[in-house]
């Protein structure tokens, strides 16, 4: 029993962990170099897109390069917090 309860325990932690990182990217705006609300904003003000550099403006979002690896990343995130869980909740040998 107390395996199946360390396994529970690891896998609450492991979700906590990886939904934790994932909500920590989307309200950063980690998937975007240039998000919509940004050329939203842009346009607001009467500026024809965002800009990004001196001279250089982005009238379409753009998304980041390492975007699609953000699912990979949420993923080890939780599956490394659930090993450490997992492993800190052995039983200790008697020494």
């Amino acid at each position: 029993m107390p395996t199946a309860r360390n396994l529970v325990i690891a896998a609450l932690v492991a979700l906590a962990v990886g939904g934790g990182k994932m909500a920590y990217d989307t309200s950063n705006g980690a998937q975007w170099e240039v998000s919509p609300e940004q050329i939203a904003a842009a346009k607001a003000e009467g500026k024809i897109g965002f800009e990004t550099a001196p001279g250089t403006v982005a009238m379409l979002p753009i998304r980041s390069e390492t975007a699609d690896l953000l699912p990979f990343e949420w993923a080890l995130y939780g599956i490394g917090a659930g090993a450490l869980a997992f492993l800190g909740l052995r039983k200790k040998k008697a020494a």
